[in-house]
C-alpha cells in the first residue's frame, strides 16, 4: 500500500498551477540493504540474515564492477543497470593552434577550448523491466491517503468554508512535478531543514555531507533544481569536482522541511579542470 498526501503550489506563484493541489507519495522508511536481508530471512528460507546480506553486498559489487567494465546488467523484473555519460560540447576533434585533441577523458574544458576532455562526469542509469516497468505497476498499485490528509478531506468536506490547503505536509512554490521550494513560499513545515557540509571554494574536489533532524529522510539535487523525494536519497558523503548547486531536503512522517541550498565553487587554479579519473 502507497500511502499518499497533498502539497499545494502557493497561490502567489505565476505558474499556471497556482493554488493546486499535487499527490505525494509518504514514504515509509529507508530500507537498507541490512534491512532486506532481514526481510528476506523471515520469508520462509533456509538461509541466515547474515549469509543472504554477505551474498546482497557481494551482487551489489559484482554490478558496480561490470557497469565500470562496459556492460548492462539485468536483473528480471527489476532493472536494467548500466553507465551513461554527460558529454562536453567538443567543437572540433583537433585543435591545430593549441595542439589539443579530443581525449576521451573526463573534465571540464576551459574557457574558450574547442576541443579536450570529451566527458564531464559519469552516471549511472536504471531502466526499469518486467514487473517493475510503469505499466505492470499500474496492475498492482494500492493507494491510499495518509491518516493526517483523510483527516483535513474530512475537515474541508465538513467545513461551510473549507480550506483545501494542506496544513504542514508541505507548501510548494514549483509547478508542474510539484517539487518543493524554498523561495518566497510560505511553508508550514515542521520538519527542520537539513545542513549543507563542505569546503567552497575548493581547487581540486569538495566531499560533501548534509545532515538533517533524526529519523528524517534526506533528498538532494545537483543540478539546481528544488528537489523531492523523487531525487538522490543521501546515505554518505559524496565528492564534486567542479563547481556544483547542492539542494537538498528533509522529510519525516510525510512532512518536507525547507530546501537548504549551498553552493560550491571550484577555484581557477589548478590544471584548468582537466582531471581524469573514475
Amino acid at each position: 500500500m502507497i500511502e499518499l498526501y497533498l502539497t499545494k503550489v502557493t497561490e502567489n506563484s505565476e505558474r499556471e498551477q497556482a493554488g493546486k493541489l499535487y499527490a505525494r507519495v509518504s514514504y515509509k522508511e529507508s530500507m537498507t540493504i541490512q534491512d532486506m536481508a532481514r526481510h528476506m530471512s523471515e520469508h520462509n528460507t533456509v538461509f541466515s540474515e547474515g549469509s543472504i546480506l554477505g551474498v546482497l553486498t557481494d551482487f551489489v559489487k559484482c554490478v558496480r564492477e561490470q557497469v565500470l567494465n562496459g556492460n548492462t546488467v539485468k536483473i528480471d523484473n527489476l532493472a536494467i543497470f548500466k553507465a551513461t555519460v554527460e558529454s562536453n560540447a567538443l567543437e572540433v576533434l583537433y585543435d591545430a593552434e593549441n595542439d589539443r585533441v579530443a581525449s576521451a577523458t573526463m573534465g571540464t574544458l576551459p574557457e574558450g577550448a574547442k576541443t579536450g576532455a570529451a566527458v564531464k562526469t559519469v552516471k549511472l542509469l536504471a531502466q526499469s523491466t518486467g514487473e517493475f516497468t510503469r505499466d505492470e505497476l499500474k496492475k498492482d498499485v494500492k493507494l491510499s491517503w495518509t491518516d493526517k490528509t483523510k483527516a483535513e478531506i474530512a475537515a474541508a468536506k465538513g467545513s461551510l468554508t473549507p480550506d483545501p490547503s494542506p496544513t504542514d505536509e508541505g507548501s510548494e512554490n514549483q509547478g508542474g512535478s510539484g517539487s518543493q521550494n524554498s523561495g518566497s513560499q510560505s511553508q508550514q513545515s515542521s520538519v527542520a531543514a537539513p545542513t549543507i557540509s563542505g569546503v567552497s571554494p575548493f581547487e581540486e574536489t569538495s566531499q560533501v555531507s548534509i545532515s538533517g533532524p533524526d529519523g528524517a529522510t534526506i533528498y538532494y539535487s545537483e543540478n539546481g533544481d528544488d528537489p523531492d523525494a523523487n531525487d538522490t536519497l543521501y546515505t554518505q558523503p559524496f565528492t564534486i569536482d567542479e563547481t556544483t548547486t547542492i539542494k537538498a531536503i528533509a522529510i519525516k512522517d510525510g512532512v518536507s522541511s525547507q530546501v537548504t541550498t549551498k553552493v560550491f565553487t571550484k577555484g581557477t587554479g589548478g590544471s584548468g579542470g582537466f582531471e581524469t579519473g573514475s
